[in-house]
C-alpha cells in the first residue's frame, strides 16, 4: 500500500508540475504578439495556436494521470472512493464526461451508500444540463440523510435552475430548518422569492445573510444588490441606494448596481447624480442598450 500510496502522490506531483509547465509555456509564448514584425492578426492566429497546442498536450497529460490512478486492490473502501473521486474530477476537467461519470457511479456503489456522493454527482448532473438525474440523486442524497441541508439544497438549486421557483422555496425551507447559520441558503431563497415578485420576502433572506456574515466578497455584492433590487421593487428609494452604494463598494464596475441606483435616484428627483450613474455604466460597458437608452433620455430633458 505504502508503495501505491507514493505512486499515486507522484502522479498528483506531476499533475501539478505540468500545471505549472503550462502556464509558464503560455507566459513564455505571450510576448510572440509584441516580437513579432508579421502582421498583428498573424501574430495574434499563432500565439492561439501555440496556446490550444499546449491545452491539448496538457489534457492528454490529466487523461494519463487519470487513467494511472488505478484503485488498490487492498485500499479499503474510503481510499477507494477519493482515488475514484480524483480521477472523476481530472476526466470532468478534461471534459471526458463518460469516465468522469462512470468514476463517481463507482464511488457510490461501494458500501455503504453516501449522500454526499449523491450530492457531488448530483452537481456533476447540473454543471452538464441533465436536471432530472441531478434532482434524483439530490433526494436519494435526502432520504439517506434526514438531517443534511445539502442535498435539499441542491434539489432547490434544481429546482430554480427549471424555473420552477414554488418549488425550489420548499427545499430551500427544507435546509435552512437543518442549517439556520448557512448564510447562502437565505441567499438563494431570496433569488427564488425575486422571481416570484415577492420582494418583502426576498428582502427579508437577503438581510438575513448579511446579519449572518458572508466571507465571500461576490456574496455580500449580490446580498447589497439583491436587497437594493427589493428595497427598489418596493418603492423605499433610500434604502435602496444604501444598499447599491454597498454593492458598487465592493464592485466599482458593477453595470446592474450603477444602472438601478441611477434609477432609484432618478425617482428619487436626484437627475444630476442619475446621469452620473448612467455614465458610469456606460464607460463600463459601451454597448449596454439600457445605459445608453438612459443617458439619451436624461440628456435630452
Amino acid at each position: 500500500m505504502g508503495l501505491a500510496m507514493g505512486r499515486r502522490g507522484n502522479l498528483l506531483a506531476a499533475a501539478a508540475l505540468a500545471t505549472a509547465a503550462l502556464a509558464a509555456a503560455m507566459l513564455a509564448a505571450a510576448p510572440l504578439r509584441a516580437q513579432s514584425n508579421l502582421s498583428e492578426h498573424l501574430a495574434h492566429t499563432m500565439s492561439q495556436a501555440q496556446n490550444s497546442d499546449l491545452q491539448r498536450r496538457f489534457g492528454r497529460a490529466l487523461v494519463d494521470y487519470g487513467r494511472d490512478l488505478e484503485i488498490d486492490p487492498a485500499a479499503g473502501a474510503g481510499e477507494a472512493r477519493q482515488t475514484l473521486l480524483r480521477r472523476a474530477a481530472l476526466f470532468e476537467t478534461v471534459k471526458d464526461y463518460a469516465r468522469a461519470e462512470t468514476d463517481l457511479t463507482s464511488a457510490l456503489q461501494l458500501a455503504p451508500p453516501a449522500a454526499d456522493l449523491y450530492a457531488t454527482r448530483g452537481y456533476f448532473y447540473m454543471r452538464r444540463g441533465r436536471f432530472p438525474d441531478a434532482l434524483g440523486d439530490f433526494l436519494a442524497g435526502a432520504r439517506l440523510a434526514p438531517d443534511s441541508a445539502r442535498p435539499r439544497f441542491g434539489a432547490g438549486r434544481v429546482q430554480a435552475a427549471l424555473g420552477n421557483y414554488a418549488a425550489a422555496i420548499g427545499y430551500y425551507d427544507e435546509a435552512i430548518r437543518l442549517a439556520r447559520r448557512d448564510p447562502t441558503l437565505y441567499l438563494a431563497r431570496a433569488e427564488a422569492h425575486i422571481h416570484l415578485g415577492q420582494p418583502r420576502r426576498a428582502w427579508v433572506d437577503y438581510d438575513s445573510a448579511l446579519d449572518i456574515k458572508l466571507p465571500r466578497a461576490a456574496d455580500r455584492y449580490y446580498a447589497f444588490l439583491g436587497r437594493g433590487y427589493a428595497s427598489l421593487m418596493m418603492s423605499d428609494l433610500a434604502n435602496a441606494i444604501a444598499d447599491f452604494d454597498n454593492a458598487i463598494g465592493i464592485d466599482p464596475r458593477a453595470v446592474n448596481a450603477l444602472l438601478w441606483r441611477g434609477y432609484a435616484r432618478e425617482k428619487g428627483g436626484q437627475v444630476a447624480l442619475a446621469l452620473d450613474d448612467y455614465e458610469r455604466a456606460a464607460s463600463v460597458d459601451p454597448n449596454d442598450r439600457l445605459a445608453r437608452a438612459n443617458l439619451q433620455r436624461l440628456r435630452s430633458n
